[in-house]
C-alpha cells in the first residue's frame, strides 16, 4: 500500500538526511519509501532527491512497491561493498559531507562518517515529525490491524464460553486453560486474518496488576483476565491496539467496581478527544474518574497500586508513537492523530482491568472511534 506522506518543511540546507536499517524494523525508513525489507537497506534525502539503495535480492520488488517520488537504485551503483562505501559514494555524488540522521543512528557507523571527515548532526527530535497526523488512508490500515486484534478477542471469549469451572480453575476441551494456550487461540485468529501476533498478553489473576506482564500458567476462574492484542499487518507495517479485561464465572464486588470506574474513564476521556484538547488534560479528566469511585494511586510493600500509566499513546507504524496522553503531554491535538484511550486500575491483592479504545481524530476535527468490540465483565 502506498501511503500519502505528507511535506513538512525539516530540511536543513546543504544536508543529506540519511536512513539505514529494515523496512520491517525501522518505521521511520519504511514511512519514507513504503518498502518492506528483512536486511538493513539505506536511504537518503538530498535538495529534492529522494533514494533508496538496496541489494539485488530486494531491487526488482522495491521498485514495484515504492512510494512515488522515490527513487530506487542498486547498490552496486554506489560502490555496493558496505555501507561506509556507499555513504561515501553519496557523499560524492552529491558533493556534500554533511549528513543528518536520526536518534537511533548506529554509532559505529556515525563513528566511521566522521573520521572519514564527514559531518554527523543527529535529528533531536522525529525524523519525520508528520508521522503523527494520519491520512484517511493510513487509518484505513490501522483499522485493519485492529478489526484483527477484535476477532482475536472473539475466539478467546469462544473458548472461554466453551470452557468449565472446576475447582476454580478454568477447564477448555477436558484440560487446564493456561495464559499460554488461551494466547496461542488469540495469536492463531490473528494469524487467520493475514495479520502478525506480537507479544499478546493474557495476564490472569494478580498478574494483570502488572501492566505488561504476558501472563503464565493456570488461569481461575472469578478473576479477570487482562487481554491486550496489539497485532501489526506485514503488507502496510501498521498496527492495531486493543484492550479487554474479562471474568470466568463471577467477578467480586471489587473488581465490578473497578471495571465500572475505568469504563467510565475510558468513555469521558474519549470524548474528550478533540482538536485543540491537551494530552496531560485528558489524562486527569480520566484519573479524576477513577478517584471520584475511590480509586487512588500509590504504592505500599506489594508495588504500585492504581492508575499509574499514562493514558494513552499513538499508533501507527509504531505501535507506541507520539502524540501521548499522559501528565507529559503538554502538546495540543492538531486533528489527523491517532490515539489510545486505555485507563487501568492494578491492585496487587487481586489483579487488573484496562479497557483499550483507538480513536481517530480526522484532519477536519471529527473524532471517530475505530474500535467496535463489545465491553462486558462476566463471561458464564
Amino acid at each position: 500500500m502506498n501511503l500519502f506522506c505528507k511535506k513538512v518543511n525539516i530540511k536543513m540546507k546543504n544536508f543529506i538526511r540519511l536512513l539505514t536499517g529494515s523496512g520491517e524494523n525501522c518505521a521511520d525508513i519504511r514511512y519514507a519509501t513504503a518498502i518492506s525489507t528483512p536486511d538493513d537497506f539505506i536511504y537518503f534525502e538530498f535538495n529534492d532527491r529522494k533514494c533508496a539503495i538496496l541489494s539485488a535480492l530486494e531491487i526488482d520488488r522495491a521498485k514495484q512497491n515504492a512510494r512515488p517520488g522515490v527513487e530506487v537504485c542498486q547498490d552496486t551503483s554506489f560502490g555496493g561493498h558496505g555501507r561506509m562505501d556507499i555513504i561515501s559514494a553519496i557523499s560524492g555524488e552529491c558533493r556534500c559531507k554533511k549528513f543528518i540522521v536520526p536518534a537511533a543512528f548506529p554509532l559505529a557507523l556515525a563513528d566511521k562518517m566522521r573520521a572519514a571527515g564527514m559531518e554527523v548532526v543527529t535529528e533531536e527530535k522525529s525524523f519525520f515529525p508528520e508521522r503523527e497526523f494520519k491520512s484517511q488512508e493510513e487509518a484505513a490500515a490501522v483499522t485493519a490491524s485492529q478489526r484483527a486484534a477484535e476477532a482475536g478477542f472473539a475466539r478467546a471469549v469462544e473458548v472461554l464460553k466453551n470452557s468449565d469451572i472446576c475447582n476454580g480453575i478454568i477447564f477448555w476441551q477436558n484440560k487446564e486453560l493456561t495464559s499460554e494456550i488461551l494466547r496461542a487461540e488469540i495469536d492463531c485468529e490473528i494469524l487467520h486474518c493475514g495479520m502478525l501476533p506480537t507479544g499478546t498478553i493474557c495476564a490472569g489473576g494478580i498478574q494483570g496488576s502488572q501492566p505488561h506482564n504476558a501472563g503464565s500458567g493456570v488461569l481461575k476462574a472469578d478473576s479477570p483476565i487482562v487481554m491486550d492484542i496489539f497485532p501489526r499487518s506485514p503488507a502496510t507495517g501498521y498496527w492495531g491496539d486493543l484492550t479487554r479485561t474479562v471474568v470466568k464465572g463471577k467477578a467480586s464486588d471489587i473488581v465490578k467496581r473497578a471495571y465500572n470506574a475505568v469504563l467510565e474513564a475510558r468513555e469521558y476521556a474519549k470524548n474528550l478527544v478533540k482538536t485543540g484538547a491537551y494530552g496531560a488534560s485528558i489524562h486527569c479528566a480520566a484519573e479524576a474518574i477513577l478517584e471520584k469511585h475511590h480509586f487512588f494511586t500509590g504504592q505500599n510493600d506489594k508495588g504500585q497500586f492504581g492508575f499509574f500509566h499514562g493514558l494513552g499513546h499513538g499508533v501507527g507504524l509504531e505501535i507506541h508513537e507520539a502524540p501521548r496522553l499522559s501528565p507529559k503531554a503538554k502538546t495540543a491535538l492538531k486533528g489527523g492523530e491517532i490515539v489510545t484511550v486505555e485507563p487501568g486500575l492494578y491492585y496487587p491483592e487481586w489483579g487488573g482491568i484496562r479497557l483499550e479504545d483507538i480513536m481517530y481524530l480526522t484532519p477536519s476535527g471529527e473524532s471517530i472511534c475505530l474500535t467496535k468490540a463489545p465491553d462486558f465483565l462476566e463471561i458464564d
